[in-house]
């Protein structure tokens, strides 16, 4: 008798511990965990930025035809700008998600980590983001 309730209470008491694991609700928190088309598009569209960055870069390196640069450079540029259009039409419907993530967004921007002044480069007098050790144009180390 005393094993049967004991493993009744070790059943119940799994159970509880359990539950929340495999659960799966329609809570606000599970909604918000959620990754939305807004989300994926998103870094999508820093993915493709990336890629003409460094499509970019290779280019200046001379590792790139001119040819080939401007097919690949036109091929991702398009890529973006329907990136942009498909983000541009979840925020104008009135997606209330959305709205919120684009203030976030925009407030993120303003902190004072991201005003920080660009570095001009003694070389080439390019401006350069302050977290950069080395020029991005011409490849000399900033100061």
């Amino acid at each position: 008798m005393i094993y049967l309730l004991s493993a009744i209470l070790t059943g119940g008491v799994l159970t509880a511990i359990c539950w929340p694991l495999f659960a799966r609700g329609n809570t606000a928190e599970s909604a918000i965990l959620e990754e939305t088309q807004w989300d994926l598009l998103q870094r999508k569209k820093d993915v493709v930025l990336a890629n003409i960055q460094d499509l970019d870069f290779e280019h200046k390196c001379g590792k790139l035809s001119k040819e080939d640069y401007r097919r690949i450079r036109n091929e991702l540029t398009a890529e973006v700008a329907g990136v942009y259009n498909e983000i541009d039409g979840i925020e104008s419907g009135q997606d209330l998600d959305a709205l919120i993530r684009t203030a976030v967004a925009a407030r993120k921007e303003q902190t004072p980590a991201k005003r920080q002044a660009a570095k001009a480069c003694p070389d080439c007098e390019h401006k350069n983001p302050a977290r950069n050790k080395f020029c991005a144009e011409c490849g000399a180390r900033l100061r």
